[in-house]
């Protein structure tokens, strides 16, 4: 018997299990069998090594079974638990050898996500099928044999993301979806902002956006792909209006509800701002 923690950031859900080293390992086989709906259900499957506090390397597991190198909602709940077993307000979470600073101020959580790397790689490209054109960071693919036409910016903060913002893209989410699947070998977490050109008359406007994450499909929220969104909208907005986003935030909406990304700058990096809750626990049998 594995005890586990059932954790939430905005609809986004979590199995956590911690080990010390103590306990027997899980396969991937059964991360895959307690991750689905009809068994415990979660859309990432954290395993946390706490034999030593001060360095809280987590293991991340998608519903697939495949490895993660981020998720900012389940850092987020992983820092509640944290809290609420060890009483830490401060962490320092390992994943992939990536260290992420958390903070716990009574409801609000914090991850700094750090800084994006922008992917410059276009990926395989089938010329007969596609054109890109590329201006800056921004990547425009046209479909050639449809009136399929989008932007989107690649970038990663600890994982991969496609962030698209033409205006409407989300009517034909399913086949740029699978557009960029083929074109980046399915490494790709996509998102949507459905409201980009309101944001950039008025920087005030909370972002609207849906996310399809590898490994789990579309979720209620996914904290690394509401930074990823932001991140593009500073870029664009900055680079358009020559000016900061007010406040240097951005307020980002998802099914599950309402996250901040906050920038700071010299080196820009992005803090992921929200609430978690404990959902409850069990026993893996």
């Amino acid at each position: 018997m594995i005890p586990y923690s059932k954790l939430n950031s905005h609809g986004n859900d979590f199995i956590l299990v911690e080990n010390d080293g103590t306990k027997p390992s899980l396969s991937v086989d059964q991360i895959k069998y307690y991750s689905k709906r009809d068994v415990i259900g979660c859309d990432q499957f954290f395993i946390i090594n706490t034999s030593n506090i001060e360095n809280i390397v987590c293991d991340v597991f998608n519903q697939d079974g495949t490895k993660a190198c981020q998720c900012g909602n389940g850092l987020r709940a992983t820092m509640l638990y944290l809290n609420k077993k060890y009483n830490l307000t401060r962490a320092r979470l390992v994943v992939c050898d990536q260290v992420y600073q958390a903070e716990c101020d009574k409801e609000l959580i914090s991850v700094n996500m750090g800084s994006p790397i922008y992917v410059d790689k276009i990926g395989r490209l089938n010329e007969s099928k596609y054109s890109i054109e590329k201006e800056g960071l921004v990547v425009t693919l046209d479909e050639l044999d449809s009136d399929l036409k989008f932007s989107f910016i690649p970038l990663s903060i600890g994982n991969d993301h496609c962030v698209v913002f033409s205006p409407e893209s989300i009517k034909y989410k399913q086949r740029i979806s699978e557009i960029i699947n083929e074109i980046y070998n399915g490494i790709m977490n996509i998102g949507f902002i459905k409201n980009a050109a309101d944001f950039m008359s008025d920087d005030k406007t909370i972002l609207d956006i849906m996310v399809n994450e590898r490994g789990a499909g579309y979720t209620d929220s996914c904290g690394s792909g509401a930074t990823a969104a932001a991140i593009c909208m500073f870029k664009l907005y900055e680079l358009s209006h020559e000016s900061r986003v007010t406040r240097s935030m951005i307020r980002v909406k998802q099914k599950g509800g309402i996250l901040d990304i906050k920038k700071t700058y010299n080196p820009d990096e992005f803090m992921l701002i929200g609430p978690s809750s404990f959902d409850g626990e069990g026993a893996l049998e």
